[in-house]
């Protein structure tokens, strides 16, 4: 068996990208529409903006387990690959590289910006795709979806017009998010609000007509925006301020007339319990502005700079407005007071510019007109399934606080408004709105969605998602109302919200951040397989997890774990005896280890339908190292001394294999590789087919004698191991146990015999003294076991003292149990737990004792 040359450790380097172009070349990756099961899977398209990072790799790993372990299930997978346009994102980095040239997109023009924008697609598509294919990632890339392509456009066209005519689409002019540095409108969902400490200014306005000159103190967080006043506001209900209602001030510098109106809007405890009213820059201020009929004035422009109603302070940005401001007013004696307090600002996701709130005209989507079937079916009917499942606790948040989608951005890259409501300026769709009908238009369900679209009726609902949480809001939720919406159908099955790759200062992984480690450096450094084993090593079910790439070692031994098995299969010699005197513990062994790998298969089948792959891995792995390398094979090549019957080791082959097929969706390179290696003389292996494409192992009837049998071997080998340990004793030293049960059979006694390296096993009688204290003993359950000992390692004082402490420590327990308050107030659990205590001290003195007993 071993004239096979085999290297001394598998070369990812060269193996994997052959192993990858075989599967790709042989079309095992592909799918059409045929009698089997579907299993689809669509992948979070990344968007074309750079490399990926490690939230990429987890995500994809993840979605590759699910699908590779499908495919060998039977399925028929279909995994769908796609990249997205990302208009802010994209057209920013663009923006950005013009500047370092001194250019703007003004200045080179639509058409040349455009073709800019198709050769950054094509430049970072191809090393994404690169990268992915690099994971292992076993898509369906003649399904490659590009969410600008041509039947997105039209797509996104058609929906885009049914709603407008429907009445579910209107145009407005109002208060919206904005970026300064993109210069674009941005959703709710595109801000993240950080915790900052602020200033709180507090502003006397002087009451007109006043004799006793007197003023009304107001606090505000933005002085900069006082040329845009239009009213104080007070709660109708506070006492201080009623004398005051209905009577004008004048604003400090433009010494504009402004009324005092009330509003319940106003919280009476907040700053000086007097707000000013800037309709034109606060949402809230507009609705109040909107009840009371009051002017609107426009200050703050598209590039976050004070316009013509700033007075001589017109130009200035945002940020030095208020400094100048501050001064005039401090000068002016107007300022009374500033105090510093803890507040949520918003941020543009993408360019991190503090978000500005100016006054527009936008696109917007009625979305709760569109709602009410999604939230009935995810949270009445529980038709979609989600983990983990306290994400359903967001989705109703979310729902609850809906507003009306901005989807309009003033952009260049990215989906036109349809040409019969364009303006004069350039405007594009916000990016998410041709993502919320990714699941549909990946079948052409939007352009033919009638019953002859073999592909959607297969095909739909996709059967997993998986995806981060980061994204619930902007994607997953509206794919979900879009799939109800258009087609009345739920669009996923399953939805699986994996945890965020974070860097050590805990800070999400993204590249906009520039935060992740070079990934090209770390598939060079470790290869895909180490890499996929670390990163869901890492991952725990729904948990954000820090990056750490010590992990990745794991993957490592796991691989050098499963190369040196596969080497030491191929020693064995195989030989035509057909009698051996080990033939029945060589039976047994096996026998025990195929029951303990079915014991596997039903564990990890249930873990996968949780979604728990790290655990899934972990308990494969052990199972591996512990019980099939250090245990079976071990055993087997000491018993038979590397020869083996051709039917035992068909055996032992057919075992290998199916635990390289568990192995195969965690870790496909080595795997694969070694699959292909096992075609090797007489027929011992039938391999034609890769790996990829074989069966997962059913689950079968256990013998659950045999595994409770080995599982008491274990032990007995646990505690052998430990009398080694405690008192330095090489395993080299045979050792004589002794034993009360009579019933031990001779296989079981040869096992331990020989994975315990002792001499033998003797029985003795119950009431034989432990003479001159010359053994080691344990009990498990009735079974009393002697390991001969040194004289010279017995410490007899040592065990009355720590017969003592448990005896004073059951006394202790049993005054507990008897005490009547204890018994009443203490939960079953606790109560419980001091019987199993009291149980424990009774075995440990019962030991101690016949330790101690001379004749």
């Amino acid at each position: 068996m071993n004239s096979i040359k085999i290297e001394n450790e598998y070369n990812f380097k060269t193996n994997d990208q052959i192993i990858y172009n075989y599967w790709k070349k042989k079309k095992y990756f592909n799918s059409l529409p045929d009698n089997r099961l579907s299993y689809v899977v669509i992948m979070p398209p990344p968007n074309i903006t750079g490399v990926l990072h490690m939230g990429h790799i987890l995500n994809n790993t993840i979605q590759d387990v699910l699908t590779r372990k499908a495919r060998l299930e039977g399925f028929n997978t279909c995994w769908i690959p796609g990249l997205d346009h990302a208009s802010i994102a994209t057209e920013h980095k663009l923006i950005t590289e013009l500047k370092k040239k001194g250019i703007s997109k003004e200045k080179i023009g639509l058409k040349r910006f455009f073709k800019l924008a198709t050769k950054w697609k094509i430049k970072y598509s191809q090393t994404i795709i690169k990268q992915l294919k690099q994971i292992g990632c076993s898509c369906d890339w003649q399904r490659l979806k590009f969410s600008l392509d041509d039947n997105f456009s039209k797509s996104v066209n058609k929906i885009f017009i049914k709603l407008y005519k429907d009445g579910y689409l209107y145009k407005n002019y109002g208060i919206v998010n904005w970026d300064t540095k993109t210069q674009t409108a941005l959703s709710n969902e595109e801000i993240q609000y950080k915790m900052c400490l602020v200033k709180l200014y507090y502003i006397k306005y002087k009451i007109k007509n006043d004799n006793n000159k007197n003023y009304i103190i107001v606090a505000t967080r933005r002085p900069e925006t006082i040329f845009a006043d239009t009213a104080l506001c007070v709660n109708p209900t506070d006492k201080r301020y009623l004398k005051y209602i209905n009577k004008k001030v004048i604003v400090p510098i433009s010494y504009k007339e402004i009324p005092i109106i009330a509003d319940n809007y106003v919280d009476k405890t907040f700053g000086s319990g007097c707000v000013k009213i800037t309709p034109a820059h606060d949402y809230n201020d507009k609705l109040i502005a909107e009840r009371h009929n009051l002017e609107i004035i426009n200050l703050i422009d598209k590039n976050g700079k004070l316009n013509k109603s700033g007075l001589d302070f017109a130009g200035k940005s945002v940020k030095n407005a208020r400094i100048k401001i501050i001064d005039f007013l401090k000068t002016n004696n107007y300022l009374v007071k500033i105090k510093e307090y803890n507040s949520q600002i918003g941020y543009s996701e993408r360019s991190n510019a503090e978000v500005e709130q100016l006054l527009s005209s936008q696109w917007f989507l009625k979305m709760n007109l569109l709602v009410k079937k999604a939230l009935h079916n995810i949270h009445q009917k529980d038709i979609i399934k989600l983990y983990p499942k306290k994400i359903k606790k967001k989705i109703k948040d979310w729902f609850l606080n809906l507003k009306d989608w901005n989807i309009s951005r003033q952009l260049w890259w990215g989906h036109r408004i349809p040409e019969c409501y364009k303006t004069d300026k350039v405007e594009v769709l916000d990016t998410w709105f041709s993502a919320w009908i990714w699941p549909i238009v990946i079948f052409n369900g939007i352009m033919n969605n009638h019953n002859h679209n073999n592909e959607l009726q297969y095909y739909y609902p996709i059967t997993e998602l998986v995806t981060g949480d980061d994204i619930l809001f902007f994607w997953v939720i509206r794919m979900i109302i879009a799939g109800f919406f258009f087609l009345k159908k739920k669009p996923f099955k399953n939805i699986y919200f994996n945890g965020i790759v974070k860097d050590s200062n805990r800070l999400k992984m993204s590249k906009s951040l520039g935060n992740s480690p070079n990934i090209n450096k770390i598939f060079n450094k470790y290869g895909a397989d180490s890499v996929r084993c670390g990163i869901l090593i890492m991952a725990p079910i729904g948990k954000d997890m820090v990056f750490n790439p010590d992990t990745f070692l794991i993957g490592n031994k796991i691989k050098k774990k499963i190369w040196n098995a596969f080497k030491l299969i191929l020693t064995f010699n195989l030989t035509p005896q057909k009698h051996k005197p080990n033939i029945e513990i060589n039976n047994y062994l096996f026998s025990w280890i195929k029951n303990k790998f079915y014991l596997l298969v039903k564990l990890i089948n249930k873990l996968f339908k949780k979604y728990k792959l790290s655990k899934v891995l972990i308990i494969i792995y052990n199972f591996f190292k512990k019980d099939f390398c250090s245990l079976f094979l071990e055993s087997t090549k000491r018993i038979n001394s590397y020869n083996l019957t051709y039917s035992f080791f068909k055996k032992i082959s057919k075992l290998f294999r199916n635990i390289l097929i568990i192995f195969h969706p965690f870790i496909p390179f080595i795997t694969e590789y070694i699959w292909s290696l096992l075609k090797i003389k007489k027929n011992i292996f039938h391999n034609k087919k890769p790996l990829l494409i074989q069966k997962w192992p059913t689950e079968k009837k256990l013998n659950i004698n045999i595994l409770n049998e080995f599982k008491r071997i274990n032990q007995i080998i646990f505690q052998i191991r430990k009398f080694r340990s405690k008192y330095k004793i090489s395993n080299q030293i045979k050792l004589l146990v002794f034993c009360n049960n009579k019933n031990s059979n001779q296989i079981k006694t040869n096992i331990l015999i020989l994975l315990g390296n002792l001499k033998t096993i003797k029985c003795f009688k119950t009431k034989t003294k432990n003479k001159n204290n010359k053994y080691y003993t344990f009990i498990l359950d009735d079974e009393i076991y002697l390991i001969k000992r040194p004289k010279e390692i017995f410490d007899r004082k040592k065990i009355k003292q720590e017969l003592s402490y448990y005896k004073n420590y059951l006394d202790k327990i049993i005054f507990k149990l008897k005490t009547s308050s204890f018994l009443k107030k203490a939960p079953k659990q606790i109560i419980n737990l001091e019987k199993q205590k009291q149980m424990y001290c009774l075995n440990k003195i019962k030991l101690l004792k016949f330790q101690l007993n001379k004749n």
